[in-house]
C-alpha cells in the first residue's frame, strides 16, 4: 500500500485514421476490422515526434497533481522505442519538465505501465522516492508493416502519464512472464556498417501469431485478475472498475465471459484509439478520470498482456475527490 495516484494526463497525435482510410490502400473494410477487433479509428504520428507527446502528457499529469518537475523523485517511461535509443525517453521528459531525478525507460511491451507501477511501489516502499512520474509513449505506426492488414489495422500512437505519491492506494500487484520469443516479435537493427557483423538483418516490423496471442491473452488476463484479488483479500466481484489493455474487444469479451467478470464494470475506448501498447491503459485512465467516473474509495483493477510474453495486474483504491 505504498502509493496513490494524484494526477493523470494524456496526449494524442492530431491525425485520425479511420478504417475507411485504411481501406483505400488495404484489402479491408470498416466492417471487417470492427467486427474482428472493435476498432473504428486510431491516432497516428505525422509531423509530430513521440518526444512531444510524452512531454505533453507528463506536463498534463503534473499539472493535474499541482506539482512541478522539481517535486519528482523518479521518472519511469514505458516504451518499446523512443525517438532515440539514447538519451532515453525518460531523460528527454526530465529535461523538458526541469527535473534532475533518476530517469529511465522500461520495456515490457503492452504491460510496461504495470511494470512501472510495481517499480514505483518498490522505490517508495524502500524510502528511495516519495513522488514518481510514470509516462507511457508508443509510436506503433513506425513499427508496423503497413501492407499486413492482419496487424497494421490494430494499432495507434499516443502517450499517457500518471503521478503517484507515497500513500495508501495500492492494494496488490502481480507481474508474470511466459517466455516466448516468437509469438510476438519485432526485430531490431544490427548496426550500420560494422565489418564484423555476420548476423543478417531482419526486417524491422512486427510479426504476430494472432491465434496464439488470443489464447494466451484470454487466460493470462483472467489468471492475473484472480491472483491480484487473492493477494488483496477480495474477490473479482468487489472490484468497482476494470481497466484492461485495449488490444482487441474479442479478447476482452472472451476473458470476461470465461472468468465471469461483470461487463458493466469494464472500461473501453479501443474503438477510438486502437491498441497503443503500454499507452492504452494510461489514456483509458485519464479519459475516465476526467469524466469523473471514479469516486473516492473505488477499487480499480488494471490488467494487461503483451509481447514477451508478459502479463500483470495492479489493484488500487482511488483516493481522489
Amino acid at each position: 500500500m505504498s502509493f496513490t495516484i494524484v494526477g493523470t494526463g494524456s496526449a494524442l497525435p492530431a491525425k485520425i485514421v479511420s478504417n475507411d482510410d485504411l481501406a483505400q490502400f488495404l484489402d479491408t473494410s470498416d466492417e471487417w476490422i470492427f467486427t474482428r477487433t472493435g476498432i473504428r479509428r486510431r491516432r497516428v504520428l505525422t509531423d509530430e515526434r513521440l518526444d512531444d507527446l510524452a512531454i505533453r502528457s507528463a506536463k498534463a499529469a503534473l499539472g493535474d497533481a499541482s506539482l512541478t518537475g522539481a517535486d519528482v523523485d523518479l521518472i519511469l517511461c514505458a516504451t518499446m522505442r523512443g525517438d532515440t535509443y539514447t538519451p532515453s525517453l525518460a531523460c528527454t521528459v526530465a529535461e523538458a519538465i526541469g527535473s534532475r531525478a533518476p530517469a529511465f525507460d522500461l520495456n515490457a511491451a503492452c504491460v510496461g505501465v504495470l511494470y512501472c507501477m510495481e517499480v514505483a511501489d518498490s522505490f517508495i516502499a524502500a524510502g528511495k522516492a516519495e513522488t514518481v512520474l510514470i509516462v507511457s509513449a508508443e509510436a506503433m505506426s513506425k513499427l508496423l508493416d503497413w501492407t499486413d492488414r492482419a496487424s497494421c489495422v490494430l494499432f495507434g500512437d499516443g502517450s499517457g502519464a500518471m503521478v503517484v505519491r507515497k500513500g495508501e492506494g495500492r492494494l496488490a500487484g502481480v507481474l508474470s512472464t511466459d517466455p516466448d520469443s516468437h509469438v510476438i516479435r519485432m526485430p531490431n537493427y544490427e548496426g550500420m556498417n560494422s565489418p564484423y557483423n555476420k548476423i543478417g538483418q531482419e526486417r524491422l516490423a512486427m510479426h504476430m501469431d494472432g491465434g496464439e496471442v488470443y489464447k494466451f491473452a484470454v487466460n493470462a488476463m483472467g489468471r492475473n485478475i484472480e491472483e491480484v484479488c487473492r493477494r488483496a483479500g477480495i474477490t473479482p466481484a468487489d472490484v468497482d472498475w476494470y481497466l484492461p489493455h485495449q488490444a482487441n474487444v474479442r479478447i476482452i469479451d472472451a476473458s470476461l465471459k470465461k472468468f465471469r467478470i461483470d461487463k458493466s464494470k469494464v472500461l473501453l475506448n479501443i474503438s477510438e484509439y486502437g491498441n497503443m501498447s503500454a499507452t492504452s491503459i494510461m489514456v483509458l485512465l485519464d479519459e475516465y478520470a476526467k469524466k469523473g467516473t471514479f469516486r473516492k474509495g473505488d477499487k480499480l483493477l488494471f490488467v494487461a498482456f503483451g509481447a514477451g510474453l508478459t502479463s500483470g495486474a495492479v489493484l488500487l483504491t482511488w483516493n481522489r475527490d
